[in-house]
């Protein structure tokens, strides 16, 4: 089923900025449509509506526009909508609210905002909060000049980028004109090939301000009478210009041309680009003068300031400044150019449509970034789900993982993932990765993550996901009351079993927002890894996770210490890092237990211990999900634990969780003189564990589904 896209703009005469985007998405395998207020026909589309737009904001007309463009919306389910115009794009985005929520993003191209420096004041009253406003309803804001990009990225709350225009195709300048044709062509325009023709194709309004260049040419013929303007455009004055070239007697050195479709003709068979505009985006008839090859001359207006650089391609004049105009046009005709031409050709290449075309094509298929944070350094449970998330959307969004620097580098360079370590777990370094990657989507996966995320990543949507069943989710307590302070700045909660979920205590204040997400049991790649170690040696029970004080490590040491005492020659072996460790040495060599238990420390690649010990023991005071548990259940190692809930919801239908150390111990001993008991525990258990965690389509299915309803909420 191919993407559909939707470009809107309040008049359809706009389409001509969307057509080389237009045909690209439909090379691509898109289909397009447009709507607008239907006044010519569009082309390059697949379907085309029209909407009652109008360019006043205060009519009537805009909330059928509202309706008309909601009902097409809701029914055509687009991937992107693609919206122009101040108007258009107001109602267009507001249409879209509950697109989005579906998943549709929304781009909104501004062509230079009303409010800039040097605007009126009451352009800042009225179009700067709508334009703030609305930010909050697009997905990605496009400005297409620097001023305007620099204002928008340090105050909407929106993806912000800089594409310099709508592209200027220079097929159209080709073949260039021969001296002939040059000739010819002025001749037909009243002009000797002698002449020094300037010219301002622009509609003829206030805005563009074609008065000044009319005063202008008063002084510049007294001068020299060969010298000539061109102004191709539309009228919406009412014949004021033609009225004051009338008065002025400049009726044979101004040409009002009207409406022309050979503009690329009329630049190459002129002498020098001028503009007196106020207001300008990125002004396209400078752009075309400099692919043209023309030098230009402006007023300082925004985008022009961009185009133009002084002595090189040009010169700027202050607004209204006629003797500034007149005297710059008068040295540029009697000096002659310098190189100007060149030069603006030559600064031309970066506006071209290739490369403009290019931009868009990266913002249609931007693939949104999440950064997965953790507070751990090391490699564990909720580090290896950390690593599987990354993977299961590898292609489908930009992912990194970041942490504090430590053994986990090591697994990171590895896995092939990108790594940004933080030298401290605090607001400075966060702050820093945050404005050097830029995430959309900041994954937390603990209780410091989460909180640290909440207050210093504002700008950035937030999942907390929680892998274990910590204590203070279930009760009262300084860490649970400051979690439920900050719910508010999460998209989404994400926990891993049903028992976590009736146990939160602030399930009901979360509401939609608490959803579980088993972890994935990729059960092919489990079996693959644990037959690389084909030489290692066979243990009776393991122990598999941090050694920190919620594993417990010294509890699991003492039921190995009460085993020995019966049987004598267990051989055990402990994997995994922690503040514990050395705790645990010394335990070993206190009870002497040195020729039993082999301490091995991190290991990238467990599942190969695992699979050759007969028994995995969880001695935790908590698990969130106990993957370690699913993962050996795989690998045909008998669990027994400790009574967790996560555990008993794992095994529902077999044996697996004991009250106490001394159950334990006796299940063990028992399995060990029985070798039918030991079967027939193993067998329940592998009946027991839950099909749809080694889903891997449906598990990937509900990550996709997450991360596109966090990044729309």
């Amino acid at each position: 089923m191919s993407k559909k896209t939707l470009f809107t703009s309040h008049t359809a005469n706009f389409q001509k900025f969307n057509r080389p985007f237009m045909r690209m998405l439909r090379r691509d395998g898109w289909e397009v449509h447009y709507a607008s207020m239907g006044e010519e026909e569009i082309l390059d589309a697949d379907k085309s509506f029209t909407v009652s737009f109008t360019r006043n904001p205060f009519t009537i007309s805009n909330i059928r526009a509202y309706k008309q463009l909601k009902q097409i919306i809701d029914c055509e389910n687009y991937d992107i909508i693609h919206t122009h115009t101040p108007v258009g794009s107001v109602v267009t985005r507001l249409a879209a609210r509950r697109a989005r929520k579906r998943g549709t993003r929304v781009i909104y191209t501004a062509h230079g905002f009303h409010f800039f420096t040097g605007a009126p004041l009451l352009n800042w009253l009225i179009y700067y909060p709508v334009e703030r406003l609305m930010a909050r309803h697009t997905d990605t804001l496009i400005t297409i000049n620097d001023e305007d990009y620099k204002r928008a990225k340090r105050t909407f709350k929106t993806d912000v980028r800089y594409v310099p225009g709508v592209g200027v195709d220079p097929e159209r300048f080709k073949p260039r004109l021969t001296k002939k044709q040059r000739n010819d062509l002025r001749r037909s325009l009243g002009l000797k090939p002698d002449d020094f023709v300037m010219i301002y194709p622009a509609e003829l309004n206030k805005n563009k301000n074609q008065t000044m260049l009319i005063m202008a040419m008063e002084k510049l013929t007294a001068a020299n009478p060969h010298i000539h303007l061109l102004l191709p455009g539309q009228d919406s004055m009412n014949g004021f210009h033609s009225k004051l070239i009338k008065e002025k007697g400049l009726q044979n050195n101004i040409h009002l041309l009207g409406y022309r479709a050979d503009i690329p003709q009329l630049l190459m068979a002129s002498d020098l680009s001028v503009s007196a505009s106020y207001r300008e985006g990125l002004p396209v008839h400078i752009m075309e003068a400099m692919t043209a090859g023309l030098p230009i001359i402006s007023t300082k207006c925004r985008g022009a300031t961009e185009l133009i650089e002084e002595g090189e391609n040009g010169y700027l004049v202050d607004f209204d400044d006629v003797e500034a105009m007149t005297a710059e046009i008068m040295k540029m005709s009697q000096n002659g150019m310098h190189g100007f031409g060149k030069c603006s050709k030559n600064k031309s290449k970066k506006y071209q449509i290739e490369h403009i075309t290019k931009e868009m094509k990266k913002t249609y298929c931007k693939k949104q970034k999440i950064l997965h944070l953790l507070s751990s350094s090391q490699f564990s449970g909720a580090e290896s789900v950390a690593c599987t998330l990354i993977l299961g959307v590898d292609g489908q969004y930009e992912t990194a993982y970041c942490s504090p620097t430590g053994t986990i580098k090591n697994v990171l360079s590895a896995k092939n993932i990108k790594y940004y370590p933080l030298e401290k777990f605090n607001r400075k370094a966060l702050s820093k990765v945050i404005a050097d990657w830029k995430p959309d989507i900041i994954h937390a996966h603990d209780f410091r993550a989460s909180i640290l995320a909440s207050f210093f990543a504002k700008e950035v949507k937030i999942i907390s996901h929680i892998h274990q069943n910590p204590a203070w989710s279930n009760k009262i307590t300084i860490r649970s009351l400051l979690y439920r302070w900050r719910i508010k700045k999460f998209m989404k909660i994400v926990i891993v079993t049903d028992a976590m979920r009736n146990n939160f205590i602030f399930r009901g204040v979360a509401g939609e927002k608490l959803i579980i997400i088993h972890n994935l049991v990729d059960k092919n790649s489990i079996i693959e890894k644990s037959k690389v170690g084909s030489g290692t040696p066979s243990y009776d029970i393991a122990f598999c996770g941090h050694l920190e004080s919620v594993k417990q490590p010294l509890e699991f040491l003492d039921i190995i210490y009460k085993i020995k005492k019966t049987q004598a020659n267990v051989r055990v072996i402990m994997i995994g890092e922690g503040s514990l460790r050395k705790d645990c040495e010394l335990y070993v060599d206190k009870n002497c237990l040195q020729d039993n238990v082999v301490i091995a420390g991190f290991q990238d690649n467990p599942y190969q211990y695992i699979k050759n010990s007969k028994f995995l023991f969880i001695t935790s005071t908590d698990e969130g999900f106990g993957l370690v548990a699913a993962e050996a259940d795989i690998l045909d190692t008998v669990v027994l634990s400790f009574n967790l809930k996560a555990i008993a919801e794992l095994f529902s239908g077999a044996r697996s969780t004991y009250k106490t150390k001394n159950t334990i111990i006796q299940t063990y001993l028992e399995c060990c003189h029985n070798r039918k008991g030991y079967q027939q525990l193993l067998k329940s258990q592998q009946k027991s564990l839950p099909t749809d965690i080694t889903d891997k389509r449906a598990w990937q299915n509900n990550l996709l589904n997450l991360y596109k309803k966090a990044s729309k909420q």
